[in-house]
């Protein structure tokens, strides 16, 4: 019946995709909840965000690997074949995936960043209270640092956001692969 590997392989691929795209979200409502910690658990939320990305990766794996014959034209599109075809979602969603590794790599190295610079801070006012009434340069650089850091809550939050309204198209991108989709492909159980 199914003379075409890519035709044979993707009903379990779409239900990997489906499962851990699904886990994928669970992270990053994880994500949400320690961004809006007081006080701000930088260290934390970067190994979330290692995890994180880690599972957008494997989720980014199993879509493309869902979509991989229509690139090699083994598969058709869905408007084109009912049954087996492919969703211009799915290929959308293909893209959707890499933003959001991309997005969340650039929030884990900007957290990287700002813990070391928090570690400079830390150094600049010990050797600044051992040196009283010298060291005047150090004082400007901890008024810049001590600028920096208040921002710094405020801008990772503004990231998380823009990465929350992007998540509502990939949620709906999600939908309809879920609710149009070949039904050779199941839903993940809800949870």
């Amino acid at each position: 019946m199914f003379a075409n590997i890519f035709i044979k392989n993707r009903p379990f691929f779409g239900k990997m995709r489906n499962q851990n795209y699904q886990r994928a979200h669970a992270f990053f409502r994880k994500l949400q909840g320690l961004a809006r910690q007081n006080p701000f658990q930088a260290k934390e939320m970067i190994r979330l965000l290692e995890d994180y990305i880690k599972q957008l990766e494997l989720t980014l794996q199993h879509a493309s690997d869902a979509i991989r014959g229509l690139k090699r034209r083994k598969l058709g599109m869905y408007r084109v074949d009912k049954v087996f075809g492919v969703l211009e979602e799915e290929v959308v969603l293909t893209y959707f995936l890499e933003e959001m590794i991309s997005s969340s790599r650039f929030l884990q190295k900007r957290l990287e960043t700002d813990l070391k610079i928090k570690i400079y801070r830390e150094r600049i006012k010990r050797f600044q209270s051992q040196t009283p009434g010298g060291s005047g340069f150090l004082a400007n650089i901890l008024e810049s640092l001590d600028a920096m850091t208040h921002a710094e809550f405020i801008e990772i939050e503004k990231l998380i956001q823009i990465m929350e309204e992007r998540y509502r198209i990939g949620d709906k991108l999600f939908d309809i692969i879920l609710n149009k989709g070949p039904k050779t492909v199941e839903a993940p159980p809800a949870g």
